[in-house]
């Protein structure tokens, strides 16, 4: 399943907005406050319904305070959500301002989850209860709060033996969520995989699921290797540039990143464990700021590196970095020049572009969020997200030279003197 669009009445600062999302990228830009969040939120709280429909897994709701929009101090009659599945499966969740009966007239009539219940029903559950097979889509949602690492279990007591593969979804809808479960599991999996060396007795033989989790790490990190966890004391440790080092001796944006990767990477194996590669199963992943903490250079090349290492997964990000805007212009170019790559070439320019992700237009929106509304900056016929950015550049750089000019002016000064 994959989003085709979402539509919000009444929510946060949202009167009326609906926005059409791209199947493999959608890119959310805008200054502080303008409501970037509120649509991965929002995307949240729909899906939320399906956590709650599912056994073992808690959904997420309308808060009690906030969501509802407020004008003039006074709360509106209801907040609504509604997105539609590229299946043409469509729902929506409403939540009133209170439950009287004036109130509930002036909501207007909506669809409900009735449809959604049938299709998880059929789908999952009961392929579930047969004990026939089925895949488990991924919805998860990372807020800015996902560089968290500081909760992580000094002691193995307490740990779950067995994981179910609805677990994958615990958590998955809090944006501040923590990396302690995925450290967990990676310790069970870890025993797991150990206890079938010693019986087959063969190092060789490795465990599908952290495989997928190992070649996630080296994919988005190819000076990282060996992710594992050590005990006495008990930490997560990988290596780097030959040396090992606890997660919480790289920098933030590594810790940041990594967190990230291995979190959604377990998630994708747990639910999909039957799956030759559950990284390539069927995901909805919201990033907000996917920007955070990382270096320019880093920022040009992260979406690339999430659209190569997670190749059906359809991702909602936000971004205030002009970088990271670049960087996804350069993998819709990379689509168009495609064919015109010689494989044989092997110059670092070559080498450079071939390792981009080649980013499809009809599979791509990105948007410029704004107070007053959302501006599409895709454009169709260059195929390029728009230049629409650049008046924010000229400001910045116009106000350099006017400084250049002022100090040129004050050296010329005092030459005539």
């Amino acid at each position: 399943m994959k989003l085709k669009t979402v539509s919000l009445e009444n929510f946060r600062s949202k009167s009326s907005s609906t926005m059409e999302l791209g199947s493999r990228l959608t890119l959310l830009i805008g200054e502080n406050g303008c409501g970037k969040t509120s649509f991965l939120d929002a995307i949240a709280i729909a899906f939320g319904e399906v956590l709650t429909f599912l056994p073992e897994v808690k959904g997420k709701g309308f808060s009690a305070r906030g969501d509802i929009r407020q004008v003039n101090g006074k709360l509106s009659p209801y907040v609504r959500v509604k997105v539609v599945a590229d299946n043409d499966l469509t729902w929506d969740r409403v939540q009133r301002r209170d439950k009287s009966q004036r109130t509930a007239k002036q909501v207007p009539a909506g669809i409900g989850v009735k449809l959604l219940h049938q299709y998880l029903q059929e789908s999952i559950l009961d392929p579930w209860n047969a004990g026939a097979p089925f895949n488990l889509p991924v919805i998860v949602q990372y807020g800015v709060g996902r560089a968290l690492l500081d909760d992580l279990p000094m002691r193995r007591r307490g740990f779950p033996k067995q994981f179910s593969r609805f677990e994958a979804l615990a958590d998955a809808l809090n944006s501040t969520s923590r990396f302690r479960s995925a450290f967990i599991w990676f310790y069970n999996k870890e025993n797991e995989e150990r206890r079938l060396q010693q019986e087959r007795r063969s190092f060789d033989i490795t465990l599908p699921e952290l495989d997928a989790v190992r070649r996630c790490v080296s994919t988005l990190f190819p000076d990282l290797s060996d992710p594992h966890i050590a005990i006495n004391p008990l930490r997560f440790v990988i290596t780097q540039d030959g040396e090992k080092l606890e997660i919480d001796q790289l920098s933030d944006g590594y810790k940041t990143m990594l967190g990230l990767a291995v979190d959604l990477a377990r998630r994708m194996a747990a639910a999909n464990p039957h799956m030759d590669d559950p990284l390539a199963a069927e995901a909805i992943v919201m990033i907000d700021e996917v920007d955070l903490h990382l270096h320019p250079a880093w920022q040009q090349r992260v979406i690339s590196d999430l659209l190569n290492c997670f190749p059906n997964t359809q991702f909602i990000l936000t971004t205030h970095s002009p970088i990271v805007v670049e960087g996804v212009n350069n993998l819709l170019m990379r689509y168009c020049v495609n064919d015109l790559i010689n494989e044989d070439e092997a110059n670092d320019d070559i080498k450079t572009i071939r390792a981009l992700y080649p980013l499809d237009p009809s599979e791509t929106r990105t948007y410029q969020i704004t107070r007053d509304g959302e501006t599409a900056l895709m454009d169709m016929d260059e195929l390029l997200t728009a230049d629409s950015l650049i008046d924010y550049f000229n400001q910045v750089s116009g106000l350099f030279d006017k400084m250049r000019d002022l100090e040129t002016g004050a050296e010329k000064t005092g030459g005539d003197e």
